[in-house]
């Protein structure tokens, strides 16, 4: 939020610099993330005066024709052309000397257009950095001063400060709320606007009525009537604080609102009181498919749920968020009904998000209004229209607030400060901070009876109290002391060990960890064969955005638009793991479920380029090796790997799902084409999943020392003949499960298929390794065992030996 430094001056009478300002409410909790002058590089700039236009030039800007003027500072005539439609004679204006500087490092100097000699230049607000409005010239009151420095005299001598208010603290979300933080924590003294409205003979009950139908969503609904306005520009120093704080300037009775929201941070609305049927607002849920087109032009349709701000005929505005255009406030206007009220924080939160609606005041209303500062605003805002406007405000307000909410009262001791803090400050200093921060503190009793204001949403509890305590006491005032108390020692989680292992295993392997959003697309879920409608699915009751309304029951989703954004980086050569948690709907608690996993992804090259590695794309045996990597990590041995169909969005026969135990653990394999084409993936990508909980569930290997080899080991190679059907998994697994203890390894190193084996059938080449701990193999030893296994192979799966050596 942006604070001008000379506007919170107003209200705390601070010697202090902005920087310093800003430096306090950061150490209290009140972080400043920016000062800023309000304008840089502005110079030279001055109050002119138009004595006349003398002519017209040969030359049009912008659809307008060029005008030379002449232009005086009481100290100097000037020849100026300019071109903007509002320069006309005798009106007062911002004026650049010749030699000036504009933001932006512009520099205004002596030209010669069509012949005509200009000396200068007439400014808009775009020029002078100041606003949007670059149509016309930025004119000034007719009592401007004449040559006075236009920095000083609009008050652009200015800092602003980008307050980063957190989304428990809305009373900051206004000048007087930080101000009054700032007198907190720097002693200066604090004051409130003066608001006194002179109220007229008509009565507001008289001319208007309000009923609220659902008190449950508004709480409170105010509102007064002013008449015999006359809208117009606002006066130069409302409409150049608006700016400077981002906003723009409308008209006097507009202008006067946004001044309130910021000043004192609550929202109101002004309708135009002859638009509104009956001249009764009620406050009342859109009906289902009920219609309202709001102040931006738009037409809306609305919902149930929503609350809307009608009269007994229409809807005229969405209750917090935006006005509605049927009774929008314009130059015709004469009388003004004037709205302040409380919406339920979740109910504006909710029509905001749906609506796509982003305002400032829903942006308050939505983090809670102060239900009871609202007449206050609701006072202020009349007193300036009727000010600035010349009407006059109807005798009393329409207050409908059937159930006042009870002011919350909190104990605070001094021993609790000094228990939680480990410091507590002297008691009169404990008084004067809470007291500095609006709190009524009754401190006849050894306890502090604190009354909270209404604004302060955020204390609710004695700690709440401590905490504001400390923050303007300031941290700095705790001494440093040693730890007190017994130390238990806390098992770390097997789960964190699991997640340890399996990240080391695979960084180790050459693959990078990533974070995808747990939030996924319905549609993207359908591509991959999942029915968004399906009961398993979970939804998020209010979700940022359809594109991120469901929660994932897969990591694969997000993998994959991970592999897109790369893609689309020119980043071809990706191969990347996330650890995260999947969920899905239906515990036997009725609670949701939620799976650890590790969900990796390949795609592109195997490795990067160098001319001493071959560019070879990464391939199913990546994807089931980086799944056997992991298992190993975990110390999982007994697993089998099936070619069985994996999920819908793999290939059939590419493909393969993990068993361990009596569980299905995980699956790997090359994604579709018709995925990869929806996901515009242009090369092969290999995707593995592993369930960790599941894993984590299962015996692992138990870790034993076994020494280095101090004999030589013996190699064998045997090639088998078995059918196409037989995988190199069961002939491993066969070998393995002779148990010899001589057999140390067992390795495929080649597949052959061809006329030499005939059809149907395939080679699998195997190296084998013997070994003894106690000695050397003598090659009798090692003949006899190799032909032991033979034989035990040929006679289990079939198979023929092609040879042996």
């Amino acid at each position: 939020m942006k604070i001008s430094y000379r506007w919170l001056r107003e209200y705390v009478a601070t010697d202090l610099s902005a920087q310093a300002v800003a430096d306090r409410l950061t150490n209290g909790g009140i972080e400043v993330s920016e000062v800023r002058p309000l304008v840089t590089g502005l110079a030279g700039v001055v109050v002119g005066h138009i004595e006349a236009v003398e002519k017209e030039l040969d030359v049009t800007r912008g659809g307008y024709r060029l005008k030379l003027c002449r232009v005086t500072t009481g100290t100097g005539q000037f020849s100026v052309v300019c071109g903007a439609p509002n320069t006309v004679a005798g009106s007062r204006a911002a004026f650049a000397l010749p030699g000036a500087t504009l933001p932006g490092g512009r520099r205004v100097e002596v030209a010669a257009i069509r012949g005509a000699r200009s000396e200068g230049m007439l400014c808009s607000e775009k020029e002078l950095g100041i606003g949007e409005d670059a149509d016309g010239i930025l004119l000034l009151p007719p009592d401007a001063p004449l040559g006075a420095d236009l920095i000083p005299y609009l008050g652009l001598d200015d800092s602003i400060l980008e307050v980063e208010v957190m989304p428990n603290r809305p009373d900051c979300l206004s000048v007087v709320g930080v101000a009054r933080e700032v007198a907190a924590l720097t002693g200066a003294p604090f004051r409130l606007p003066a608001i006194q409205v002179k109220e007229g003979e008509a009565d507001a009950a008289a001319v208007a009525s309000v009923v609220v139908e659902d008190s449950d969503l508004c709480p409170r609904y105010a509102a007064r009537v002013i008449t015999g306005l006359t809208v117009a520009p606002s006066p130069l120093w409302l409409a150049q604080r608006l700016r400077g704080v981002g906003l723009r300037p409308i008209n006097n009775l507009v202008d006067v609102t946004n001044y309130v929201l910021w000043e004192l941070g609550h929202p109101l609305h002004a309708f135009d009181y002859d638009t509104v049927a009956e001249h009764t607002i009620v406050v009342r849920r859109a009906r289902r498919g009920e219609r309202l087109t709001t102040l931006d032009g738009q037409e809306r349709e609305l919902t149930g749920s929503m609350l809307l701000i009608a009269d007994p005929k229409r809807g005229i505005g969405l209750a917090g968020v935006m006005g509605g255009g049927n009774t929008e406030v314009t130059e015709r206007t004469r009388t003004v009904l004037l709205e302040s009220a409380y919406f339920h924080p979740a109910s504006i939160r909710r029509t905001a998000r749906a609506l796509g609606l982003a305002t400032d005041a829903a942006y308050r209303f939505e983090r809670g209004a102060d239900i009871e500062g609202l007449r206050d605003a609701l006072d202020r805002a009349a007193q300036m229209m009727a000010e600035l406007a010349g009407g006059s405000v109807a005798k009393g307000v329409l207050d409908v607030y059937p159930a006042p909410r009870p002011q919350t009262r909190l104990q605070l001791r001094l021993e609790r400060i000094q228990r939680v803090v480990g410091s507590c400050p002297p008691r009169e200093k404990v008084v004067r901070i809470l007291t500095g921060l609006g709190f009524a503190v009754d401190d006849r009793k050894p306890a502090l009876e604190v009354s909270v204001p209404s604004f302060r949403r955020d204390v609710t509890l004695e700690d709440d109290l401590v905490e504001e305590v400390i923050r303007v006491w300031g941290y700095g005032q705790i001494p440093s002391t040693l730890p007190s108390g017994t130390f238990s020692l806390v098992r770390r989680p097997a789960t964190l060990d699991q997640i340890d292992q399996v990240r080391r295993a695979l960084v180790g392997a050459g693959i990078a960890e990533v974070i995808t959003m747990s939030f996924v697309d319905p549609d993207r879920l359908r591509l991959l064969g999942w029915d968004p409608g399906s009961t398993e699915l979970l939804g998020l009751r209010n979700p940022l955005s359809r594109e991120r309304s469901l929660l994932r029951p897969t990591l694969a989703v997000g993998l994959l638009e991970l592999l897109v954004g790369n893609l689309h980086r020119q980043n071809p050569d990706v191969g990347c793991f996330e650890i995260g948690r999947v969920f899905a709907s239906g515990s036997s608690e009725g609670l949701a479920r939620e799976n650890l996993r590790v969900g990796m992804a390949l795609t592109g090259m195997r490795a990067s380029r160098a001319w001493y590695l071959k560019r070879e794309g990464v391939d199913f045996y990546d994807a089931k090796g980086l799944v056997e990597h992991v298992l190993a990590a975990l110390g999982v041995d007994e697993y089998e790997v099936v070619t069985t169909p994996g999920p819908n969005f793999l290939e059939a026969g590419r493909s393969a799902v993990v068993h361990a135990g009596d569980a299905r653990v995980g699956w790997f394999g090359e994604v579709t084409l018709s995925v990869r084409d929806a996901f515009d993936l242009p090369t092969p990508v290999f995707l593995a999943e592993l369930d960790l909980d599941q894993l984590r569930a299962l015996p692992r290997r138990p870790i034993r020392y076994r020494p280095l080899p101090r004999f030589p080991a013996v190699q064998r190679d045997l090639a088998l003949v078995v059918s196409a059907e037989v995988t190199a998994e069961e002939v491993t697994r066969a070998l393995q499960a002779m148990r010899e203890p001589l057999l140390r390894g067992v390795m495929l190193f080649d597949v052959y298929t061809g006329d030499q084996v005939g059809a149907g059938r395939k080679s699998l080449a195997y190296t084998l390794l013997y070994q003894a701990e106690d000695r050397t193999l003598t090659d009798q030893e090692v003949n006899e065992l190799h032909a032991r296994i033979v034989e035990r192979v040929r006679q289990r799966l079939g198979a023929a030996v092609r040879g042996s050596a």
